[in-house]
């Protein structure tokens, strides 16, 4: 498999989840704010935050987050612009992806083009939100039953679930840290209402509430231990890394005594870390501390993914010395262009 098939299907898999989990946390955080009083300057700018942008110009109001985020072409993390680029590195690689796997893709991204979309869009917010949702999953579910499970699934898997990773991390830290209430509020209907709007965000909610428990907990560190450590809930940090771990080596490949590639030791660390601590421990050291420590290591294993499976390295040409035919030493010009195996 070459290495640029291999990164189309990585980041188309990134794309995808990133719509999906953008419109979850744009409904989710409408729904929260129609039943509790959030001030102004904390409704909106944290979904900013979540996906990195720093640099918004106009006042972050309802109207103008959610048109940003869900509309705005020159927006590279809003939804439009995701569903563009995950059907543009689709397009690219048709010959490893399934028919009717591209044809619910376009029609997705011909459906938020034309008017349909915008229509649905004005006509009923929730519905929007929760029909991109519904058609994200169903190119799923027909990625998995339709796709080869070889290679080219493998790195989908491996998008996927680091995007995963990554948002569960940054919709925990942002989303409460930002909007933290004060400590007067803590164990509050109001703040057990933000632990519930990280669950929505994350797709958490039903998993959470139906996962037994042996001891009471208070909510706070009951939802940042089933989002971080539970090892059956899809979105949990922890589980996301052991995918990405089982399909980077599967990516590399597996013949008795290979080192670790660069991507794999990356995953297997931030597993390690993981692994040494409880959540007494991570609210110990900081909450906020142990999630910025995930976002950015996973920002490092996109690097070390990039640099093991996708990055061409130009090995200079050089001379080798060789025999010929009447014994005299001659030599030989050799140039190769190789891809270093991350």
């Amino acid at each position: 498999m070459i290495s640029r098939v291999a990164e189309q299907c990585f980041w188309m898999a990134r794309y995808l989840e990133r719509v999906e989990n953008t419109s979850r946390v744009l409904e989710v955080n409408r729904t929260l704010l129609l039943d509790f009083h959030v001030p102004v300057e904390q409704q909106w700018k944290p979904l900013l935050i979540i996906s990195g942008i720093h640099d918004y110009k106009e006042e972050p109001t309802a109207e103008n987050i959610q048109e940003y985020m869900t509309w705005d072409r020159d927006n590279p993390f809003s939804i439009i612009s995701s569903l563009f680029w995950a059907r543009e590195n689709a397009r690219i690689i048709r010959e490893v992806i399934s028919g009717e796997m591209w044809e619910r893709l376009n029609y997705y991204h011909l459906w938020m083009q034309g008017t349909a979309g915008r229509e649905a869009y004005d006509s009923n917010r929730h519905e929007f939100y929760a029909q991109v949702r519904r058609i994200n999953q169903l190119i799923h579910g027909i990625a998995d039953t339709t796709m080869s499970h070889g290679d080219p699934w493998e790195f989908f898997k491996l998008g996927t679930y680091l995007e995963r990773a990554s948002q569960t991390a940054r919709v925990m830290d942002v989303k409460y840290h930002t909007m933290l209430p004060k400590m007067e509020d803590i164990g509050t209907p109001i703040d057990n209402a933000h632990w519930v709007a990280i669950l929505m965000s994350c797709s958490g909610y039903e998993p959470f509430h139906k996962k037994p428990r042996q001891s009471p907990i208070d909510p706070g560190s009951a939802v940042a231990e089933f989002l971080i450590f539970d090892e059956q809930f899809p979105r949990s940090i922890k589980r996301c890394l052991w995918e990405c771990e089982g399909a980077a080596t599967a990516a590399a490949g597996n013949p008795i005594g290979r080192a670790a590639t660069l991507a794999e030791k990356s995953i297997s660390d931030l597993l390690a870390w993981l692994e040494a601590r409880t959540i007494s421990t991570i609210v110990r050291e900081g909450l906020h501390e142990s999630l910025t420590h995930v976002v950015d290591t996973v920002h490092t294993i996109g690097d070390a993914i990039n640099a093991t499976f996708f990055a061409a390295e130009v090995i200079p040409l050089r001379k080798e010395p060789t025999q010929s035919q009447d014994g005299k030493t001659q030599t030989q010009t050799l140039g190769t262009l190789t891809q270093t195996q991350k």
